[in-house]
């Protein structure tokens, strides 16, 4: 197999492996899906400026986990696996502290960090360039706004070590926190500097000049997508998953739907090329959005709760098989290596 999955297979990866983790708090699931995302990231060349940012924020998010099941634990006194008690003259954490509250803690966990490992995987995958070319004409200048937004973070990374390496130059070591101070005001100001530089290159090959005013039906038609979305991330958080997936596929529809038809008015000057390893990916990615949405609609396979009684998880193979699928971009890599 050779070549490397291009921007859309990556998207519709990165599609399948979030709805693959906020669907479902079922901890063989998330750590079946962290596996293999966990893998594709690993598959990745990790010398890249965006995989080094990355990494920073994975301990990050390593520490907010550990700090969440920590929370969890103390706060929630439900369940019938007690492991300890808290006196209950203390305030908030007083009370029994169960099992329960630890697996679903954990749980919780686990889901933060698969989440940050596909943001990391899809950003550190993907180039920006790419990305942008797979955005429709209707949306081109959002999308460049998106993309300026995007490349603030590494961009301010890329300062942080530039700033480093000069003030190292004098002599300047950071031997205490205090010693971060002089470094921040110059990496900030230095990171904005990049991601102006960035703006002002793409105004001036006129990125998002040539998309025509909107009609009052298209204002409309994006307006009643954008209540969609919003619907289905209310539906998503009120465990009504099968209301969520409806919205979400009908607000999908609302907002690209009609650009795809639409003559296109900006040149492609790289189009994408399509080989074995774009089909892999996009094929697997778009059969485990096919099992996660039928299991998420026709059955309860995805519902688990510890509360109020901490029982085995379910395992559905289909959702298994799912979440396994996810790993498919470092098998692709692996035969790219070979």
């Amino acid at each position: 197999m050779s070549g490397r999955p291009n921007a859309a297979s990556w998207l519709a990866w990165s599609g399948a492996a979030t709805l693959a983790v906020v669907a479902t708090r079922n901890p063989l699931y998330v750590t079946l899906a962290g596996a293999a995302v966990g893998a594709s990231f690993l598959s990745l060349d990790r010398g890249t400026t965006a995989c080094g940012a990355w990494r920073l924020i994975l301990r990050v998010g390593l520490v907010v986990a550990a700090i969440g099941v920590g929370f969890n634990l103390l706060t929630v006194h439900a369940g019938d696996l007690v492991l300890a008690n808290l006196p209950a003259s203390l305030p908030i954490v007083g009370g029994p502290i169960t099992g329960n509250a630890l697996v679903y803690g954990l749980a919780s966990a686990v889901a933060l960090l698969d989440l940050l490992l596909v943001a990391a995987t899809f950003s550190s995958a993907v180039d920006r360039p790419a990305l942008l070319r797979l955005v429709p004409d209707a949306f081109v200048a959002p999308g460049v706004a998106a993309v300026i937004a995007l490349s603030i973070f590494p961009q301010t990374l890329r300062a942080a070590s530039e700033v480093r390496e000069a003030q190292a130059t004098r002599g300047f070591q950071v031997r205490s926190p205090r010693d971060v101070v002089p470094l921040l005001v110059p990496t900030l100001r230095l990171g904005l500097e990049h991601a102006f530089d960035l703006a002002e290159t793409m105004e001036s090959r006129a990125f998002g000049s040539g998309v025509v005013a909107r009609r009052p039906a298209s204002r409309r038609l994006l307006g009643a997508g954008l209540v969609l979305a919003t619907a289905s991330v209310i539906l998503f958080g009120l465990d009504d998953n099968a209301g969520g997936v409806v919205s979400a596929l009908a607000a999908l529809a609302i907002l690209v739907a009609p650009s795809l038809w639409r003559r296109e008015r900006h040149p492609r000057y790289r189009p994408f090329s399509w080989g074995l390893a774009d089909a892999a990916v996009l094929g697997a990615s778009a059969l485990a959005l096919v099992l996660l949405v039928t299991a998420l609609v026709g059955s309860s396979a995805l519902a688990y709760s510890p509360y109020p009684a901490l029982t085995w998880p379910p395992l559905a193979a289909s959702t298994a098989a799912a979440d396994v699928l996810l790993v498919t971009p470092a098998l692709v890599a692996l035969g790219v290596a070979t």
